[in-house]
């Protein structure tokens, strides 16, 4: 009996909203046939109607739900004047009045009776229900915000981390690369310009503590043949490791057998450069365990030169 009575409130407003929703299709329809296709004509007349009814039917769920329906209240009052306007100027223009006055009224009392059996039928609350109700919607509309801010930062983040994973990577290979790069090109010159065997016989490197020695006057060790001790450039004795001169007898007989090393190693046709005499006095000098510096050694080779260029030898 509940579901007659349900039946019979929705009985009426379903009729005359069927009745309005075919006059306004055959209405608008009829008038854009005079300039658009009849197909186009009758499709917008049909989407027009459609929007209308959905907007009707959406109205209705949320009056029966007690929520808010203000926008498809606001969308079926605009269509209402609307369709009443088009089913008067359709009667109108076909020259029958009567059928413009009862066009009109068709989607009116639709509209009315709609409201009507909606007001009826829909569930009574009170305002604190009402409420209650209101106050849930709203926290799980904030908990499902939270839910998606939670997931968007933590997707953000993997993101980022891999972001910084994928650079890391890309800056290990481009220094790996350009290392590798810089080998090859070394080797490749290395290759090209082989050094001199020579080169490897050359003094190392002199150190700050050396360096300092050297430049306040005095020697770092013994005299030795590497450029440390023996006669420094204007023929002064250089002072040994604890301070004291050399003996002079020892000193005499290491100065002659130097000298006589030079005219040895001198002698050779054609004569040595300066860099191979220096070389060879270097090494004989090492070998036999005499000493004398640099100076000393240049000083010996400008002799020897100036000898074999006609010079005499005292």
């Amino acid at each position: 009996m509940n579901h007659i009575r349900k039946a019979g409130t929705w009985l009426l407003p379903a009729a005359l909203t069927v009745i309005a929703v075919v006059w306004a299709v055959a209405a608008i329809g009829d008038i854009l046939t005079a300039t658009a296709h009849p197909v186009f004509a009758y499709s917008v007349a049909v989407l027009f109607d459609s929007v209308w009814l959905y907007a009707l039917a959406q109205e209705t769920a949320h009056r029966r739900q007690g929520s808010s329906a203000r926008l498809p209240k606001a969308i079926g009052w605009v269509f209402l004047p609307l369709t009443v306007g088009v089913l008067a100027a359709h009667g109108l223009l076909a020259g029958d009045v009567l059928a413009a006055i009862v066009g009109a009224l068709i989607p009116v009392l639709a509209k009315v009776t709609l409201v009507m059996a909606i007001d009826l039928d829909r569930t009574r609350i009170s305002p604190r229900a009402q409420a209650a109700i209101d106050r849930e919607r709203a926290v799980t509309r904030d908990r499902i915000a939270v839910s998606r801010a939670v997931a968007q930062s933590r997707a953000d983040k993997t993101k980022a981390g891999a972001a910084i994973v994928r650079d890391t990577h890309k800056a290990e290979a481009e220094a790996a690369t350009v290392i590798h790069t810089a080998l090859e090109s070394y080797a490749e010159t290395r290759d090209r310009h082989a050094l001199p065997e020579a080169v490897n016989t050359l003094p190392g490197l002199v150190s700050d503590r050396e360096l300092d020695a050297l430049l306040s006057g005095g020697v770092t060790d013994d005299v030795s043949a590497d450029g440390a001790g023996g006669f420094g450039p204007s023929g002064e004795v250089a002072v040994t490791r604890d301070g004291h001169a050399p003996d002079a007898d020892a000193r005499e007989v290491n100065d002659r057998a130097v000298a006589m090393l030079a005219a040895e190693l001198y002698a050779t046709d054609p004569p040595p450069s300066k860099r191979k005499f220096r070389e060879a006095m270097r090494a004989e000098m090492t070998a036999r365990g005499l000493t004398g510096g640099w100076p000393t050694i240049d000083a010996l080779y400008d002799r020897e030169q100036q000898f074999a260029e006609g010079g005499e030898r005292p």
